[in-house]
């Protein structure tokens, strides 16, 4: 497909998932993703139809399907324990007395909004469903968070101003959370808050050592970690030590 400027607009000025499109107040939480999927949708062009009209947003923002993805249930974890709910939100799944209300409940819960940095939503990772942006020029504009090709980086400093026009919009917003791809989600919340800096702490699971990112700008925490995954990223021993240091 031949993506539009007023499509990118939308795509650009898309606030995610959760209750910050239609109740702002509520939201505690922000989760910085990588991009967007399609859902859904059978194509791009479809997704951009239901963005377009306000029904999909709500209608995704009130879903309450069962919840398959690991990434998705540590979200669900992470937050229901921000919101002080009672649990073992960050046991295994044979060890945890919460595991239904986990992958029950909507991934956002009643506090939280999931963002995404690259503008762009496919398929999948090995899909390109765009002729007129080359791929790799896009790709490693937002891996490296600038671009000698004025168009993408055009891109990119909307999308940040997006993102703090949107963040403006949660005067309740106490933690960000940004799991995954570390050094671009580091670069792009420097983008975002360029008066704030970043310290690094080494924190010991009993798998691994990982280099969080620690950020705190006014009254909200800001965190970057590995990505959420019980096998290849934090595991859950470094999911409740995000929660530790937001808490």
């Amino acid at each position: 497909m031949n993506i539009s400027s007023e499509q990118l607009k939308t795509l650009l000025n898309h606030r995610g998932y959760g209750v910050g499109e239609q109740d702002p107040d509520k939201v505690q939480t922000l989760i910085i993703g990588n991009e967007s999927g399609i859902g859904n949708a059978s194509n791009v062009e479809e997704y951009l139809k239901h963005l377009e009209g306000k029904d999909f947003i709500k209608k995704r923002n009130s879903e309450h399907g069962r919840i398959h993805s690991p990434f998705l249930q540590f979200i669900s974890r992470i937050v229901q324990a921000l919101e002080n709910k009672s649990g073992k939100w960050f046991a295994a799944k044979y060890q945890c007395d919460v595991w239904e209300e986990i992958v029950n409940n909507h991934f956002y819960s009643e506090t939280a909004q999931l963002v995404d940095v690259r503008p762009l939503p496919r398929p999948n990772e090995s899909v390109w469903p765009f002729e007129n942006i080359q791929e790799g020029k896009y790709l490693n504009g937002f891996n490296n968070l600038q671009s000698k090709d004025e168009f993408v980086q055009e891109l990119i400093n909307q999308k940040v101003y997006a993102i703090q026009e949107q963040i403006r919009s949660y005067k309740n917003l106490k933690h960000i959370i940004a799991p995954g791809a570390a050094t671009m989600k580091k670069k792009f919340l420097e983008l975002v808050f360029p008066e704030m800096k970043f310290s690094a702490i080494e924190v010991k699971t009993s798998k691994k050592t990982m280099t969080y990112y620690l950020g705190e700008t006014g009254k909200i925490k800001i965190i970057v970690c590995p990505f959420f995954d019980s096998k290849n990223g934090i595991g859950y021993e470094g999911l409740e030590r995000v929660f530790e240091l937001l808490k």
